[in-house]
């Protein structure tokens, strides 16, 4: 379990968050959502550990995540970012093998080469594995980019598998989000946490378990995603109008969106409390 508890962080007297306080469970899919400056990769480098809160704390397994010493919450914790600068030809597998280096010291264990042949299988890699990462594809790289990741913190014990996407399907076409979205969302069902930045409120309600709404650094909502992903709620943090479909060959809910709102109720919009699911706002 981890507890965000009264997070902020506030840097050249700009407060980027406020009052941040949620419980992410163990074992769950949590898709961080808002819009752009809404302080969602904040949160996530605080989560990760990159940075620290100005206030607040962080406690994953009840123990202060700042507490944690780096070797051991680089084998517990991984992140994928949004993009990867590389110019190198590297191989596939070399990319993959960086995620143990918190597992090794100079060469690769046995243990370690059966993690990665694991991964790669699970990822569905194992074919591009000496190929050059330079020529794979937009979604190629990103399983490359994720198989990484998952090596990191594979052998991890159960319920201490925390892994962290920021925008992992921004650069990707439909069928590569939903391809990628699918194979994290199996994640949680190996007991891996996964906390993910996400965009489009339709695959966040499709594979998502909870979702938290952030609105100039403050929450909106926070909870269950069929609770959460409201037409209110997501009027108030977005500032446009929403319907909820409900059709009956779907397993879920599927969210429409009209830009145009006028600006009666965008004020209305911005007059909500950070309590969950209670708005101020009237429709």
């Amino acid at each position: 379990m981890l507890k965000i508890s009264n997070i902020g962080f506030r840097i050249r007297g700009r407060n980027l968050l406020q009052d941040i306080n949620i419980v992410v469970r163990t074992g769950t899919f949590t898709a961080v959502m808002g819009a752009n400056g809404a302080g969602k990769s904040t949160l996530l480098k605080i989560l990760s550990g990159d940075i620290r809160p100005s206030a607040g704390t962080v406690s994953w397994n009840g123990q202060d995540l700042g507490s944690y010493p780096v070797g051991e919450l680089s084998r517990k914790r991984a992140v994928l970012r949004q993009q990867y600068n590389i110019l190198l030809p590297f191989r596939a597998r070399e990319i993959i093998e960086m995620g143990r280096y918190p597992h090794f010291s100079g060469k690769l264990t046995t243990h370690c080469k059966n993690v990665i042949k694991e991964v790669a299988a699970y990822v569905g890699v194992e074919g591009m594995m000496e190929r050059n990462y330079l020529t794979l594809s937009g979604g190629e790289q990103q399983r490359v980019q994720l198989a990484r990741v998952l090596v990191q913190v594979w052998d991890a014990p159960p319920g201490e598998k925390l892994i962290m996407l920021d925008e992992p399907v921004s650069a990707l076409d439909i069928h590569y989000q939903h391809q990628l979205m699918a194979l994290v969302k199996t994640l949680t069902e190996n007991s891996f946490t996964v906390i993910a930045v996400l965009h489009d409120l339709n695959l966040a309600m499709q594979y998502a378990d909870d979702v938290l709404l952030l609105k100039k650094g403050r929450s909106v909502a926070f909870g269950d995603k069929y609770s959460v992903m409201n037409e209110e709620a997501i009027r108030t943090t977005f500032d446009v109008a929403a319907m909820i479909h409900y059709p009956a060959a779907y397993g879920y809910p599927f969210i429409t969106v009209n830009g145009q709102i006028n600006n009666k109720q965008t004020e209305q919009s911005d007059n909500y409390v950070d309590s969950n699911h209670f708005f101020e706002g009237k429709i």
